[in-house]
């Protein structure tokens, strides 16, 4: 999973990104004051509740998909 933090007009977010899915979490004014404090609130706890929410998100993008063979299919060479 890659993380990534920002800062904007005082304002945090955090965005994770794991197998072309994205889940962001923004942050009020005052909320989140510094990157420690991010960091201190981004324990093993919330990282598990992200991957459980990914993989729920994986089904549900799968659920979307029309069904077809797994594998993909290139023209045969001769």
């Amino acid at each position: 999973m890659k993380v990534t933090a920002f800062l904007m007009n005082g304002r945090y977010s955090v965005k994770l990104e794991q197998n072309l899915l994205e889940q962001t979490y923004k942050f009020r004014d005052d909320q989140i004051t510094s990157v420690d404090q991010l960091k201190e609130k981004m324990n093993k706890e919330f990282y598990s509740d992200c991957i459980r929410q990914f993989q729920q998100m994986d089904i549900n993008r799968l659920k979307l998909l029309p069904d077809t063979d797994v594998e993909d299919h290139f023209p045969s060479i001769i």
